[in-house]
């Protein structure tokens, strides 16, 4: 009888083993070729598959001699447009690498303003100027904004936002030195390790960048707009030019023949190296916190130099050679700004460019 039973049992667990595996045969059968399991197919760093799901990117600088993912031509037929960089990793490295930059020291001792019965009531150099803003070719509006003020301050804001943020931050900055200069109330307390006047243009670029941040907090529309700034304050009496920046617009100074950057730009670039769309994401810009570290330069112009203050719109599309072969050929300060702003437009166009020029000359022996 126990044999019967152990036969029986043998018997149902074949036809249960022959069943299994006749029912595997067609479900593979069923499958489409070449479909395989999640587990197999999808990367095990990777959150997902398919087109809804893409790989984040790393968070930190690529790897040294690393080249850039993006197709080398994707960008040329793009508009191009400026953001602020938010992942904070990108912010903290890009600070301790601005921190452990080559910075231009100072000499106080030079600097500082010298005393009036030490210079006198004339002035030592001659300022003159001429400026331009266009939208380009490829940009809906014109978000930049520039201010040549009494030959003394000279200003170029290239804003960022949606709708017509980006315009109203740039126009903030240029209607808030204009009235700092013009009532000479700069606000915030003076920095008494500063020259008086340097001071005063740093002091009055944080009173913008608040004006613009209080701005876009009371009004949701303009949430996270921001400008660039440069801006020159020119001191005939003393021979100085006190320079201040946020941002990526640049200024230039050409001096016998030779074309010098003089500002440093604040982007993941400059302060990582990191290469492509998010190296030209910035580090510093107006409006983006309630207050703003302003790089000062204080420089001494001579007779013949030519300051160029310009947004990227002009910077990212001429070169910096033909830069210098125009600047070198200018004769005439509204030709030439007319000529840069062309050259810009021809090359692509891709931004919003905006260019002041101002001419440095030395005031004749008959009037000192």
């Amino acid at each position: 009888m126990l044999t019967y039973v152990i036969f029986a049992v043998i018997i149902a667990m074949g036809a249960i083993g022959f069943v299994w595996l006749l029912l595997r045969a067609r479900s593979e059968a069923s499958r489409p070729e070449g479909a395989t399991s999640a587990s197999r197919s999808a990367p095990p760093d990777r959150p997902g598959f398919g087109d809804a799901a893409q790989a984040a990117p790393p968070s930190g600088p690529p790897p040294s001699g690393s080249i850039s993912s993006e197709p080398p031509s994707a960008e040329d037929d793009e508009v191009e447009m400026t953001f602020v960089a938010r992942r904070p990793a990108d912010l903290e490295a890009a600070l301790r690498a601005e921190a452990a930059m080559d910075s231009i020291e100072i000499d106080l001792a030079t600097a500082e303003e010298p005393e009036e019965d030490v210079t006198g009531p004339i002035a030592r150099i001659l300022v003159s100027a001429c400026g331009h803003s266009d939208q380009g070719l490829r940009r809906e509006h014109n978000e930049d904004a520039f201010l040549i003020l009494r030959g003394e301050l000279f200003v170029v804001a290239d804003g960022m936002g949606g709708y017509a943020a980006g315009e109203v931050a740039s126009q903030l900055a240029v209607d808030t030195l204009t009235a700092a200069y013009e009532t000479k109330h700069f606000g915030f307390e003076p920095d008494p390790k500063l020259p008086r006047r340097g001071d005063e243009l740093v002091r009055a670029i944080r009173t913008a960048n608040r004006v613009i941040f209080e701005e876009a907090q009371r009004d949701e529309s303009k949430r996270g707009m921001g400008t660039t700034i440069v801006a020159a304050a020119f001191s005939p009496r003393r021979q100085r030019a006190y320079l201040g920046h946020v941002g990526d617009s640049r200024i230039y100074r050409l001096r016998r023949g030779e074309l010098t950057q003089l500002t440093q730009d604040h982007t993941l670039s400059a302060a990582l190296g990191i290469k492509g769309r998010r190296g030209a994401q910035l580090t510093r810009a107006l409006g983006i916190a309630d207050d703003v570290d302003v790089d000062l330069l204080v420089d001494t112009p001579e007779g013949g130099d030519l300051y160029l203050l310009c947004s990227d719109g002009l910077s990212k599309m001429v070169d910096h050679e033909s830069l210098t072969q125009m600047l070198i050929d200018a004769t005439d300060l509204d030709a030439t700004v007319a000529r840069l702003v062309d050259e810009a437009n021809a090359r692509g166009g891709k931004d919003n460019v905006s260019v002041i020029l101002v001419r440095v000359e030395d005031l004749p022996a008959s009037e000192l």
